[in-house]
């Protein structure tokens, strides 16, 4: 919700100037999503190299190391296309923060192929 309304201050400044009471606000929100379009930029990197070791594997190599690894939710709800997938990756970890990309993080870890081998 804090981001959104961030996301709302920033487009509410861009359509018109917000009032003096709320400038501060404004300044620090800027730091804010600067620092979550990172994170969700490093999450879309992340997510993209996952996908593209994941697809150099054969189908019996994935599904015998899919089995060995942990399962990571959010993984496992990642769409089959790659392009979506890292945007879904980017957009969680925009809006969530630290956190997704920390889950992303040890998803990505916990199931790479590296991992099992």
């Amino acid at each position: 919700m804090l981001i959104f309304g961030a996301l709302v201050l920033l487009g509410w400044q861009l359509i018109t100037p917000l009032p003096l009471s709320l400038q501060s606000v404004f300044k620090i929100t800027q730091v804010v999503l600067i620092i979550h379009a990172v994170e969700g930029a490093i999450a879309a990197v992340l997510i993209g190299l996952y996908k593209l070791r994941t697809a150099k594997l054969s189908d019996s190599q994935a599904e015998g190391q899919a089995a060995q690894a942990e399962s990571a939710l959010l993984l496992e709800k990642l769409p089959e296309n790659t392009l979506l997938a890292i945007v879904k990756a980017g957009l969680y970890a925009f809006f969530v923060g630290t956190v997704g990309l920390v889950e992303i993080i040890d998803a990505t870890k916990a199931k790479s192929p590296e991992a099992s081998a």
